[in-house]
């Protein structure tokens, strides 16, 4: 989960409480033998001034895959039921340290391939049970939540995403309930106390648009081709796709037609979760050419006399509107019956305004047979 910085936020608090999903103890008096398949767990320190020469030593594993990427580990507190045990004497303290090395499993677990501690305790707690024979031996829970244990909890939780510790005591013997206990309330737990980091998505400002080009474009109409020259738009975690109306590309307008005079709008949209950024880009289409103007035929005719005079008439070509020859307009007369000499006009003015040179043709009307 990519976070932005300063820009990055926390959501709501989240607790989640985690059971082992392997738990499983050591001792030297087998120091060959796995007891991954008991309920139950030991710790006990070897005390020699007690004439007791046999230890165990507890280990719980977590998975911790249920945490989002990017959690933001706020507090940890590792806690285990009791039902057994006896206080030496000295330091009656559990302790539970880091075990650095995952791999090991509960039903391969012994004393003599026991994965190793690192660094100093994550956190401790004291239980106190009196000698055997005093009963009933109340169920005590054994916890410890330190800044400690929360800062591994979060290194593990960013790298390969399990836990592991180890329970031990220099001076105190206790049983515990492992992860196989049937009454699922009196097995170890793990609660952890997180954020979940927002992601860049959610915590961004509204993206901004970046124009190519002008918003402001003229294209000369049926001359001038209509290419969007699009935009981009980015917000700080990235590219964001650009929604585009009437470009001619999308299925929203068909774009501006540059064989049409007129005024068209391009709409560019782009949206993210915290808002949008849009631009409008306004392509006018004009025409100020005049249209190709040109005479069929001569622009000096002889007539012969005695017949009425058919004018060839003219070719009026405009970029934008096409042809406009019959919308040219022609002043002049002349009579097929009279000789003399008669000048034809011809103007042709498109739709746009523009006009094109006047162009003109002299008819000689001469030979008549009377």
């Amino acid at each position: 989960m990519s976070l932005c910085g300063p820009l990055a936020a926390s959501a709501a608090e989240t607790t989640v409480v985690l059971e082992p999903v392997e738990s499983s103890y050591a001792t030297n008096t087998t120091p060959s033998t796995p007891y991954g398949g008991t309920t139950t767990l030991m710790v006990a320190p070897a005390l020699v001034s007690h004439n007791i020469f046999f230890a165990w030593e507890s280990f719980l594993k977590f998975d911790l895959g249920s945490l989002p990427p990017g959690a933001q580990v706020k507090s940890a507190k590792l806690q285990a039921t009791a039902f057994d045990g006896m206080a030496y004497g000295g330091d009656g303290n559990v302790y539970a340290h880091f075990v650095a090395n995952d791999a090991w499993s509960p039903h391969t677990l012994t004393w003599r391939n026991k994965p190793s501690i690192s660094g100093d305790a994550l956190g401790a707690w004291w239980l106190w049970y009196d000698f055997p024979w005093v009963t009933p031996r109340p169920e005590m829970i054994g916890s410890t939540e330190t800044p400690q244990l929360a800062a591994q909890v979060q290194t593990e939780a960013d790298n390969d995403r399990v836990l592991s510790v180890r329970l031990s005591s220099p001076g105190y013997k206790t049983s515990y309930y492992s992860s196989l206990y049937p009454d699922a309330s009196k097995r170890p737990k793990l609660e952890i106390r997180y954020e979940e980091a927002l992601s860049c998505e959610e915590t961004t400002p509204a993206p901004t648009l970046a124009v190519n080009g002008s918003l402001e474009l003229t294209l000369e109409c049926g001359v001038d081709a209509w290419q969007d020259p699009g935009v981009t738009a980015t917000d700080a975690c990235g590219p964001v796709t650009v929604e585009r109306y009437n470009s001619g590309e999308d299925a929203y307008g068909p774009g501006p037609n540059a064989n049409a005079e007129g005024i068209y709008s391009v709409q560019y949209i782009a949206r993210n979760q915290n808002g949008e950024a849009n631009a409008v880009r306004t392509v006018t289409v004009n025409d100020t050419l005049p249209p190709v103007f040109q005479l069929n035929g001569g622009s000096q005719v002889a007539h012969t006399c005695g017949s009425q005079w058919v004018d060839p008439g003219v070719i009026a070509q405009d970029a934008c509107y096409g042809d406009i020859s019959q919308s040219v307009q022609v002043t002049g007369y002349v009579n097929g019956w009279v000789p003399g000499t008669y000048t034809v006009t011809y103007v042709a003015t498109d739709s746009g305004g523009n006009a094109a040179p006047v162009l003109t043709r002299t008819v000689e009307v001469a030979n008549c047979p009377w």
